[in-house]
């Protein structure tokens, strides 16, 4: 008998980002067999161009593996990463799904696309695992400005860094990735690994092996909330609302309906200051999330509660 929608718990979900080459695949096979011997139901999604070399003999038949191709998971294939999570929740119900992302992807656009709010009561915020290529890293300068600060952000957001091919790295190399992480406001602790090899970092957690649950305490990092409406809202307060909010919040997306039109339910998305309307044809439940660094969860949901019962 199938679990019901009501019993099933969360899925975690680990994304590895990092710049193209870094190894997130070679670290994305350990990790999934990791998982396994710990008894964990996996699912996989790869973003990534190409063909996703795992031995399918070594992973055994109960892994998913889901593929999102000729796209971008954070930008274009947005909305299909939201229907994959859901097939999986649905279908599978795996413990925890790893996340492969294109070398070119921005952390803060994955998280959104996992944070979607028709999702938010299926799966937990992402777990982010940054793959670097030192050297790569180091020389970063002679990219464009664009692809610069994309691999820094790639690094700035993850809650740990793995920083392959440390075989290549001179000690002034390796003090140097060290100086350039230490400069971010989040400090994200790193491994120095030669293949991705992770069997002498502890991931176990006291259920699984849940790297989260050993780093909230210094990671607090980019969070998410939810919050529902019980009915329309007026618009003028909602616009007040936004010119409030601190530059921490990154994202709001979610669905509203406004008292100057109370029956027409709207897809709310908001990102750099700039909120967007989108008229929503099917009756979606008026809730939003909001994802931003070190949320002050406790203020946003009494400000969001005089939006609510105005």
């Amino acid at each position: 008998m199938s679990t019901s929608n009501e019993t099933k718990s969360k899925m975690s979900v680990t994304v590895l980002t990092g710049f193209l080459g870094s190894g997130k695949t070679t670290l994305l096979q350990r990790l999934i067999l990791k998982a396994k011997s710990s008894g964990q139901k996996v699912a996989i999604i790869m973003n990534e161009f190409g063909s996703f070399d795992v031995d399918s003999n070594l992973l055994g038949d109960d892994v998913t593996s889901q593929s999102l191709l000729n796209g971008c998971i954070c930008c274009s294939l947005k909305d299909d990463i939201e229907v994959v999570l859901h097939n999986l929740y649905h279908k599978d119900n795996p413990d925890i799904v790893f996340i492969e992302a294109t070398g070119i992807a921005h952390p803060v656009e994955i998280m959104d696309a996992c944070q979607n709010p028709t999702l938010i009561d299926k799966v937990n915020m992402p777990f982010m695992i940054g793959v670097m290529d030192g050297k790569r890293f180091l020389q970063r300068d002679k990219y464009t400005n664009q692809t610069k600060h994309l691999m820094e952000e790639q690094m700035t957001y993850s809650h740990f860094i793995i920083v392959n091919k440390d075989e290549e790295l001179t000690d002034e190399e390796r003090a140097s990735v060290k100086a350039a992480i230490q400069t971010s406001k989040r400090q994200p602790e790193l491994y120095f690994t030669n293949y991705a090899k992770i069997d002498d970092i502890d991931l176990n957690g006291k259920e699984t092996w849940s790297i989260e649950s050993q780093h909230k305490h210094q990671h607090v990092g980019i969070q998410s909330m939810s919050y529902t409406f019980s009915g329309p809202i007026e618009m003028a307060l909602l616009i007040q609302f936004l010119k409030d909010l601190p530059d921490s919040i990154l994202r709001i997306k979610g669905f509203m309906k406004f008292k100057e039109e109370p029956e027409q339910t709207y897809l709310f998305q908001y990102a750099f200051g700039v909120p967007q309307y989108e008229p929503e044809m099917m009756n979606m439940p008026l809730t939003i999330v909001i994802i931003g660094e070190s949320l002050d969860k406790a203020s946003l949901r009494n400000k969001l509660d005089m939006l609510n019962f105005s």
